[in-house]
């Protein structure tokens, strides 16, 4: 199994790029049997890092769906680890989202 990775290649907006998509189908054709998303967060307050998947709107769908079809043309199974970094979410990464959720409370 290949253990989940923060590898910080995904967009800012927790789509999926390209190089996340091809290091993690990279790793499943390489012979992992279940293949493991980095951290993914579960909602756009909760991002814990740069570059994070995400996994809290509908525009990360159609990532989700090309990741997961890649992985299992491999034979591996795809899981995606799901993620909020709650009060250690770092303000600089979240700014205005930062305010509007987690200031005052």
């Amino acid at each position: 199994m290949l253990a989940p990775m923060t590898n910080t290649q995904s967009h800012e907006d927790g789509t999926l790029a390209e190089d996340e998509y091809r290091w993690l189908t990279m790793r499943a054709k390489g012979g992992f049997g279940i293949t493991m998303t980095c951290a993914s967060h579960v909602q756009e307050v909760g991002k814990g890092f740069p570059g994070q998947l995400g996994i809290f709107s509908d525009d990360h769908i159609e990532g989700h769906q090309k990741l997961s079809a890649g992985i299992k043309s491999y034979g591996s199974v795809a899981v995606v680890q799901l993620h909020h970094a709650g009060m250690r979410s770092p303000e600089e990464l979240l700014g205005e989202i930062f305010s509007r959720f987690c200031v005052g409370k």
